[in-house]
């Protein structure tokens, strides 16, 4: 079923989580490069072969590879905002 197209409801990813014990590993080798074409922060978790099942955790799932952020100015927004202004101001400093 085709969705309807509204161009006034675009939401724009904020940043991707991806599990890095992802297997097969051709799941998630593609999300680096996507992410950098479209100008997206990608945070690769490692947990000791356990960040799918706490990226699960996160939605409510057994398990997850990648979690999308949407930018909807909600309470995990404002969170993601703050972690990638301490990061950006970190790279300029070094």
């Amino acid at each position: 079923m085709a969705m309807p197209h509204n161009s006034t409801s675009k939401i724009q990813l904020q940043a991707l989580l991806v599990a890095s014990d992802t297997n097969p590993r051709w799941l998630t080798k593609h999300l680096p490069s996507l992410a950098l074409s479209r100008k997206v922060p990608l945070f690769i978790l490692k947990d000791n072969k356990q960040a799918s099942l706490r990226l699960g955790q996160l939605v409510h799932l057994k398990t997850a590879i990648v979690i999308g952020i949407k930018d909807k100015h909600n309470s995990i927004n404002q969170l993601f905002a703050e972690i990638l202004a301490n990061d950006f101001t970190n790279a300029e400093t070094q």
